[in-house]
């Protein structure tokens, strides 16, 4: 398939997924691409900054109502849901199939990985719209002062998740111990999980109250990447400020933290932090390797988790890298069996994160590969959610809005990509 189909089919999706309408709960318009439209039908938080990333190349406006669409259903708190039911007539169904923890019929009671402020970094560099900075700045900064007042009970930089929704890593292996699955399938998650739920019940919509109850509060490697690598998008964006200074602040805190913290020499990988006593959650996964983001993330450690991790055979370069646990763990399953996710299948979204990470730290080789694998892999089965990594069977979701993301990344990177 030529690149200019590739384009083509992606833009087919974006446009194929988008809802516009005008909400009956509150009033408000929403114009957004759902994640598929089977399965995914509202609006979720890291899949539209995924969205609005690619629309750049295809619709700048359209980026720009992604973002402000997601932005909208911010709280005055600064909250921001992972899914919002714009379109409420599709609840009942979706309710049906998953279990989601709310506050209000009208959104999650969760958070996801807060990669916002790089998608809105990202579209104003593409639009050069000063009034959709200036509208968006305000919500950010709400946004991730709320994410540290909230998440953040020790004030080491480590924001905390209350279940594994939160990171977008769902059945991931790392959580097993903390979940306490006897039966490791998907219904086995589904029924460890909602003893979660069952303990959150008369808690939800107080953050501090739940992680005081120390049943699942995971200080998530991938999280913490991703909110010290969008603090410093937001400080960019705030340019020579008292403001800027604070976010700039926040993420070398993180990436400290990180560091002193999660980081294990003797494996040469990241690990979760569980609990209030902070014990390390030794699992393997593609979290393992999201510090990579960090344009100021020590070389040695650079250096050590490339060389140990993803270029080798054993662990993550498969035929078709990056898969989401090492081949050499015991847990790993390169398929989906029963919607058991995130144990072994390559995602496109987390190659779509290292490939950048890794041509940022002088890796170029190696990130063309990633790229050019997933190319391979969406010209053998699709835009799917995830794939066989040895293989490159389509696996999931059909049609999946952010595994276009893929179709951009041989474009020249912009700005924040270099810092």
């Amino acid at each position: 398939m030529e690149r200019e189909a590739l384009e083509a089919g992606a833009r087919q999706i974006l446009l194929t997924n988008l809802r516009r309408g005008v909400a009956d709960w509150n009033g408000k318009e929403f114009s957004f691409v759902v994640p598929s439209l089977r399965g995914y039908p509202f609006q979720w938080f890291w899949d539209s900054c995924f969205h609005a990333i690619a629309l750049t190349h295809l619709d700048l406006d359209q980026a720009k109502a992604e973002l402000t669409t997601l932005m909208s259903a911010a709280l005055p708190d600064g909250f921001i849901p992972h899914i919002i039911f714009w379109e409420m007539e599709k609840q009942p169904e979706f309710l049906a199939r998953n279990i989601v923890g709310m506050v209000s019929p009208n959104y999650s009671s969760t958070i996801q990985p807060p990669i916002l402020a790089y998608a809105v970094e990202r579209v104003y560099e593409a639009t050069g719209d000063q009034n959709f900075k200036n509208n968006s700045l305000p919500i950010l900064m709400a946004y991730y002062r709320w994410l540290r007042a909230n998440r953040d009970p020790d004030e080491d930089g480590l924001i905390s998740v209350i279940q594994p929704e939160e990171a977008g890593t769902d059945c991931s292996p790392k959580y097993d111990e903390v979940l306490g699955i006897e039966d490791l399938s998907n219904q086995g998650f589904i029924s460890a999980l909602k003893k979660v739920y069952e303990v959150y019940q008369p808690l939800r919509g107080d953050d501090k109250k739940i992680l005081e109850t120390n049943v699942f509060h995971v200080e998530d490697v991938l999280v913490n990447s991703i909110y010290s690598f969008s603090l410093r998008a937001l400080a960019r964006m705030l340019g020579d400020s008292p403001d800027a200074a604070e976010f700039n602040k926040e993420a070398d805190k993180t990436r400290d933290a990180l560091v002193s913290k999660c980081w294990d020499e003797t494996t040469s990988a990241f690990y979760d932090l569980s609990g209030t006593d902070e014990s390390m959650l030794k699992t393997v996964t593609i979290s393992s390797l999201m510090p990579l983001i960090l344009a100021d993330l020590p070389r040695q450690i650079v250096d050590m988790i490339v060389e140990k991790w993803i270029l080798s055979e054993e662990e993550f370069w498969l035929p078709y890298p990056l898969p989401s646990v090492p081949a050499s763990s015991s847990k790993f399953i390169s398929g989906n069996p029963g919607g058991f996710i995130w144990r072994g299948p390559t995602w496109i979204n987390t190659n779509w994160f290292l490939s950048h990470a890794l041509r940022r730290h002088g890796y170029k080789e190696v990130a063309e590969a990633i790229v050019e694998k997933s190319y391979e892999a969406i010209e053998l089965s699709g835009y799917r959610e995830y794939y066989n990594p040895y293989t490159a069977e389509g696996l999931g979701a059909r049609d999946f809005g952010w595994s276009t993301s893929v179709s951009y990344t041989h474009l020249t990177l912009p700005t924040s990509d270099l810092v």
